[in-house]
C-alpha cells in the first residue's frame, strides 16, 4: 500500500513540475493543450516507472508473471493525480472559462491531494506538510514566472 501512495505522491510532484514549467513559459494555450500535456506525461511516467522496477527486479531477484503484474499494477498509480489534474482543471474550466485560473486550481487540488495521501502513508504531520510545501512552491513559480 505505501509503495502505491509513495508512487502517486511521486507522480504528482512529477507531473507539477511538468505543468509548472509548460504553463509559465506558455507551451500550452488551450484546456485541450493543457490535458494532452498531462496525459502523456503521466503515460510517459508510467512507463518509465514500469520499465526501470521491472529492470531492478530482473537484476536482483529475477522477473515472473507475477512480478509483471504487480509492478504494472504499481505503476499505474501515476494515473492517479494526472486524472486528479484533469478533473480539477477541466471542472474549473466549464464554471470560470478561465484557462489560468483552471490549471491553477488543479494544482492547488492536486497540492492537497498530495498533503492527503502523505498524510495516509506516513501519518506524520511534518513530512504531509513538506509534501504539500513542494507543491505550493510549484504553484508560486507558475504565478510569479
Amino acid at each position: 500500500m505505501n509503495a502505491r501512495i509513495a508512487g502517486i505522491v511521486y507522480g504528482a510532484l512529477t507531473l507539477l513540475a511538468v505543468v509548472t514549467a509548460a504553463t509559465a513559459k506558455g507551451y500550452v494555450d488551450t484546456l485541450g493543450e493543457f490535458s494532452f500535456l498531462v496525459v502523456v506525461s503521466a503515460v510517459g511516467l508510467f512507463i518509465a516507472h514500469f520499465w526501470s522496477q521491472l529492470l531492478s527486479a530482473r537484476l536482483t531477484t529475477g522477473v515472473d508473471r507475477d512480478a509483471v503484474v504487480h509492478e504494472a499494477v504499481d505503476s499505474s498509480t501515476m494515473f492517479v493525480p494526472a486524472v486528479v489534474l484533469l478533473l480539477a482543471a477541466w471542472t474549473t474550466y466549464l464554471i470560470t472559462a478561465s484557462m489560468e485560473l483552471s490549471v491553477t486550481v488543479a494544482m492547488a487540488v492536486l497540492t492537497v491531494a498530495l498533503f492527503a495521501y502523505t498524510w495516509l502513508g506516513t501519518k506524520a504531520l511534518l513530512w504531509s506538510l513538506g509534501t504539500a510545501a513542494v507543491g505550493i512552491l510549484m504553484i508560486v513559480f507558475k504565478v510569479v514566472a
